[in-house]
């Protein structure tokens, strides 16, 4: 199944684009609110410390010169 993270990218583009043009939200706060979602989400099927430990390592992957990427688009 590979095209995973285009699709991420275009959804995520589509609703930050969208808070942009609503004056009552922001994209920072949409930016939030999608990463809440993903763990809320999360939150359903894997264990708090799997989440963590997703996290961690994607916020560890920051410094990187290349992002994370787990399937290519």
């Amino acid at each position: 199944m590979a095209g995973e993270s285009c699709y991420a990218r275009e959804v995520v583009a589509a609703a930050l684009a969208a808070a942009q043009e609503r004056a009552e939200m922001s994209a920072d706060a949409m930016g939030r609110a999608l990463i809440q979602a993903v763990v809320d989400r999360y939150r359903e099927y894997r264990t708090l410390a799997d989440i963590r430990s997703e996290l961690d390592y994607l916020a560890a992957s920051l410094d990187d010169d290349e992002p994370v990427v787990t399937r290519g688009c």
